[in-house]
């Protein structure tokens, strides 16, 4: 673990919510491979500015420009500026150009119903194969295809057609119980509970003697980084529309 102990700052900020048990199946030789080139982004902002204007660009279907504006505004904790993360988080799932990881809500301000986000130079391009299969993941969630849920774990490396079904059948559903009853109902979000569900997934891993990628500790920070937002705005939301929503805007069905 002493790579832990080296990590750039604001990662260590959100690293400290990822259940321990995570690290013990992370390949630590190819996150050691990563940390000078996160190191140059975050401390020189090394590819900051261009990454910015093109996610900007990405994301202005969802009415939002990443940039910092000189007004004191803040962002309300209201039931739409969750949707609004929601649908960013999301959205940068299907960004060509990668993703910031940071969304912390005092990265935000809202003026006149635009949202501008100014995210901390914490940003991470995954591995092709990995992007999508975190899409097929989505997609067979939220549309209730498995084959499609299934293919995504695959593609993610997170499951083998070489295991037992009955294993196989476990890491799906863990997979499924980590999203809740989101496909149909309002859920609220809270970090507790997001930790419980890596914990189960990742003791299964373990168990498999399964070594995880860095786009998957990425994914997790990135999504203790959404639900530690979302924990400050205890409104049950459609999340299942959210994505619907989300893919109709930015023309991806």
């Amino acid at each position: 673990m002493f790579l832990l102990r080296i990590l750039p700052g604001i990662l260590k900020e959100f690293v400290k919510h990822v259940p321990t048990v995570l690290f013990e199946v992370v390949d630590w030789n190819e996150l050691a491979s990563e940390l000078p080139k996160l190191s140059k982004r975050l401390l020189q902002k090394e590819g900051y500015e261009s990454m910015r204007d093109a996610q900007s660009e990405f994301l202005a279907p969802l009415n939002v420009s990443l940039e910092d504006i000189s007004v004191a505004a803040s962002i309300p904790k209201e039931k739409w500026v969750a949707e609004k993360l929601i649908s960013i988080y999301f959205a940068q799932i299907f960004s060509p150009h990668g993703l910031f990881l940071d969304l912390k809500l005092a990265n935000f301000k809202t003026v006149e119903g635009h949202t501008y986000w100014n995210p901390s130079a914490l940003w991470v391009k995954f591995d092709e194969n990995f992007a999508l299969g975190m899409q097929e993941i989505y997609d067979g969630f939220y549309l209730e295809n498995d084959e499609t849920f299934r293919q995504g774990l695959k593609r993610t490396g997170l499951l083998s057609d070489s295991w037992p079904m009955a294993d196989q059948n476990e890491l799906t559903n863990l997979f499924k119980s980590h999203f809740g009853a989101s496909v149909h109902d309002a859920i609220t979000f809270d970090v507790e509970t997001f930790k419980e569900s890596i914990s189960n997934i990742s003791e299964f891993m373990l168990k498999r003697k399964v070594k995880i990628t860095k786009d998957f500790l990425y994914l997790g920070i990135y999504l203790v980084s959404l639900y530690s937002s979302l924990e400050s705005i205890p409104t049950p939301i459609k999340v299942r529309d959210l994505y619907l929503e989300m893919k109709k805007l930015k023309k991806l069905d």
